[in-house]
Order: C-alpha cells, then sequence, then structure tokens
C-alpha cells in the first residue's frame, strides 16, 4: 500500500527488527514469561527488548533479528530479576533489624512510634489526591517511577515532582505535629509537678 504522504510503500519502512517484533511478538512474550510472572513486567521487558534493539540497529547491522530480539529480552528481564530480588532482600534486611529495635523499645517509645503513624496518616490524608495517589503508590506499593506514570497517564517527571512534594510536606508536618505534641507534653509535665509541690 503506499503512504501518500511518502511516496513510498509501507512495507519499505520496516526494518528487519520491527518486522520480527510483529511476526515473533507473542512467541517473544512467552518468552519472557519464563523469566518473570507478572503482566505488566512482561509487557514492560517486550517493550524495552524491542527499544533497545531498534536502537541498536540504526547504528549496527543485525543479521539474525529475532535472535537479537530474543537476547536483549533476556539480558533485560535477568536484569529486572536481579533488581526485584536485591529489593527483596533489602526488604528482609530492613524488616530483621526493625524487629531487632523493636525489642530493645520501651512502652514510650511504642507509643512515640503508634502517634507518630497516626500523624503521618493524616500528613498523607492533607496531600492533594494525585500527589496522595502517587505517594501511597511509591511508598505503600513500591510501584517504579515508570509504574505509576503508566498507571495514572503522566509523565515520570510529573511522577517526580508529586513525590518529592509528598514526601517534603509529609515530613514537615510529621516535624511539627510532633514538636507540638512534645512541647504540650513538657507543658503538662511542669504543671503536674506544680501541683505535687
Amino acid at each position: 500500500m503506499v503512504d501518500p504522504l511518502r511516496g513510498n510503500t509501507k512495507k519499505s519502512q520496516a526494518t528487519p527488527i520491527l518486522a520480527a517484533f510483529e511476526k515473533h511478538q507473542l512467541a517473544l512474550k512467552r518468552f519472557i514469561s519464563r523469566y518473570l510472572r507478572n503482566t505488566q513486567d512482561i509487557e514492560d521487558i517486550t517493550q524495552e527488548a524491542f527499544l533497545r534493539a531498534y536502537k541498536a540497529e540504526k547504528t549496527t547491522e543485525v543479521l539474525q533479528p529475532k535472535s537479537f530480539l530474543f537476547r536483549i529480552a533476556k539480558n533485560v528481564a535477568i536484569s529486572e530479576l536481579r533488581s526485584k530480588s536485591r529489593k527483596i532482600t533489602d526488604y528482609i534486611e530492613d524488616q530483621e533489624e526493625s524487629s531487632v529495635l523493636l525489642n530493645e523499645w520501651t512502652t514510650e517509645d511504642e507509643v512515640m512510634a503508634q502517634q507518630k503513624l497516626g500523624i503521618h496518616c493524616e500528613a498523607v490524608a492533607s496531600l492533594t489526591e494525585k500527589c496522595r495517589r502517587v505517594y501511597l503508590m511509591r511508598k505503600v506499593y513500591g510501584m517504579s517511577h515508570k509504574e505509576i506514570a503508566a498507571r495514572l497517564g503522566i509523565a515520570q517527571s510529573t511522577v517526580e515532582k508529586h513525590l518529592m512534594n509528598g514526601v517534603k510536606i509529609c515530613d514537615d508536618f510529621v516535624k511539627n505535629r510532633m514538636a507540638d505534641t512534645a512541647n504540650t507534653s513538657q507543658k503538662s509535665k511542669g504543671t503536674n509537678r506544680g501541683q505535687q509541690q
């Protein structure tokens, strides 16, 4: 079919990598699913593999586009697996450290931690709707900036901006409320001492 704007055939625009991707896209996804189970991860790796192969094709002659595409997909999938396993390891180490610290906590420490958690929840609730959604998707669900951007239909730079604002607002909110709580606690102790004397 002739493209009226370019005056050439659509077929001639397809590069070997694009042709291989269009022909083997389902097989590529099945191949990636050997490494990753999450549907969104499989989609992301598929797109990433295509983009890398397509970019490489501009500077290098690719003699076996299908093999090239699958090799890149395998490398990207393994890299993603390593990243996920590092996150899990970090999370487990953090939990172990937290449990050790919890065993050394006093009742007062626990009360303070509960207070701080409650204040933090209030801080998150005070964020604008979009900022709150980005903050929760990142901090609670551990989604990447790219995943959040795709889910909300916004740019990654907008995700980063919302996240920075959310973190700053929440930190300031918690600091101010904790300072107020400490001041109130000190005043009440002072009043109690005065009454006892």
